[in-house]
């Protein structure tokens, strides 16, 4: 919520942490996290809401400015 993460550091989060501290699984972690969504994009499709505005934001990346709202549909193969 907006109002709890107001008073937090802007480097409060770090899921694996950083240096010598850093977590040992972070690796396998993140393989895990690849393989388990091309496994979920195997099974199903996201598809834009219709008349969802796309617009790119430059920030320290390129990403959508107003997100991207989707629905998710089963894959039907034959």
């Amino acid at each position: 919520m907006p109002d709890h993460t107001a008073d937090r550091p802007y480097y409060a989060y770090f899921p694996f942490s950083s240096g010598p501290r850093m977590c040992i699984g972070r690796n396998i972690a993140m393989m895990e996290a690849q393989l388990v969504l091309a496994t979920i994009a195997q099974r199903y499709q996201l598809r834009l809401i219709p008349g969802h505005p796309v617009e790119p934001q430059m920030k320290v990346t390129l990403r959508p400015k107003y997100g991207l709202c989707m629905t998710i549909h089963r894959r039907y193969t034959t």
